[in-house]
């Protein structure tokens, strides 16, 4: 499976996102943690989706997220993660 079709599985819309005015899918690196993770509109728009599917759920502190168990299960389905934490 591609990226574009796993991120279509998500419910991500690729090419509505590409169309944003927005940069695309510029790396970034996490202010906290400093690590990369995705950024930009699609960075946002998976973001968007973890969220509405409750597979991540924001945590008691700004900008803390915690992964679900069902999160867990449809990552490792979809894109074939994992070990996530």
């Amino acid at each position: 499976m591609s990226g574009a079709q796993a991120l279509s599985e998500l419910g991500v819309d690729v090419d509505r996102v590409r169309r944003a005015r927005r940069r695309f899918a510029p790396d970034c690196l996490d202010w906290l943690e400093r690590r990369p993770h995705l950024g930009g509109a699609l960075g946002a728009a998976v973001l968007d989706r973890l969220l509405a599917r409750e597979w991540l759920v924001r945590g008691t502190v700004p900008r803390a997220l915690r992964l679900t168990g069902t999160g867990r299960e449809g990552l490792e389905r979809i894109f074939g993660c994992k070990d996530l934490n």
